[in-house]
């Protein structure tokens, strides 16, 4: 074979290899399998979009969550409305005794006035009145058992005072505020029991008692006067001066006060349960000593 023939051959066969094979080639249009589609989603009109719902009691939101926000924003607002009654203490009473602020200073004894509900309910009301009075009384004279009956003289300021006398007329003070609220309370109470006259005479007359005897210009209101003493020293000057005779005239005049409206109180209890069935009937309190309750003195 010449060489001419040969390299005539091997063109041909490289020329072979270089084409195309039969599998490699592009398949036809319209054998081509088409891919499927999602459906098509149509546009959201205004209002259409997320549908917001109540979370299940006690769940939390989602942090970051819109919707969730803007439901704990509408949950809050439902605890305090625009507009909302603000409650407010009683008025002032017409007589000295000052009207009750029960978020001020409170033993935790004051009464609320009675609410309602006919004259069984109003003798119920007044036999807890009463229970209720006997305590908060017994407890200021507790408050002063066994102490000397006289201010500390020569206290220049309330650091003179011992941490135990000041927490005894912090202790005065709450309790002098929770007394006033009977004094607010019988005069509504009054009217309610008109039912029964021998119930009516009697809260009348707690009620004049009660009037004299948490005057705010009277004995038991200088609890009041001598705890502003001790936390506001700087409004009382001089301070000595007007903490001894403060101090000097509730010792001096707070028991018999008092007694007398522990006299009444009992009085009411009395009369409420004469008025009552003997099964609702409640105890009445044993009376208090003559003598006050100081240190020395004898008990009656």
């Amino acid at each position: 074979m010449s060489r001419t023939t040969l390299l005539f051959a091997l063109a041909v066969a490289c020329g072979g290899a270089l084409s195309p094979l039969p599998a490699q080639k592009a398949p036809p249009p319209g054998a081509t399998r088409p891919q499927p589609q999602p459906p098509t989603q149509p546009n959201a009109t205004p209002g259409q979009g997320k549908v917001l719902r109540p979370a299940p009691s006690g769940a939390q939101p989602a942090a970051g969550a819109s919707g969730g926000a803007a439901q704990s924003g509408q949950g809050a607002g439902q605890g305090a409305q625009p507009g909302a009654a603000t409650v407010t203490p009683q008025a002032t009473r017409s007589s000295g005794v000052p009207a009750a602020n029960p978020s001020a200073f409170t033993a935790g004894l004051a009464v609320t006035p009675f609410a309602g509900g006919g004259a069984d309910s109003a003798l119920e009301y007044a036999k807890r009145f009463g229970k209720m009075l006997d305590s908060t009384i017994v407890s200021l004279v507790d408050v002063f058992r066994n102490t000397s009956g006289q201010p500390m003289v020569g206290a220049g300021s309330p650091t003179a005072l011992s941490q135990r006398e000041r927490d005894r007329w912090s202790r005065c003070r709450n309790l002098y505020w929770d007394l006033t609220t009977y004094a607010t309370a019988v005069r509504g109470l009054v009217p309610a029991v008109a039912a029964s006259p021998a119930v009516e005479q009697a809260a009348t007359a707690l009620d004049s008692v009660l009037d004299s005897v948490l005057d705010s210009n009277g004995a038991i209101a200088a609890c009041d006067n001598v705890a502003s003493m001790i936390t506001a020293p700087q409004r009382w000057t001089p301070w000595q001066d007007q903490y001894e005779t403060a101090a000097r005239r509730f010792y001096r005049e707070f028991y018999a006060l008092i007694r007398e409206g522990h006299e009444h109180d009992r009085a009411l209890l009395v009369a409420v349960n004469a008025a009552l069935p003997a099964a609702r009937r409640a105890p009445v309190p044993a009376g208090l000593p003559r003598n006050p309750p100081y240190a020395g003195a004898a008990p009656n």
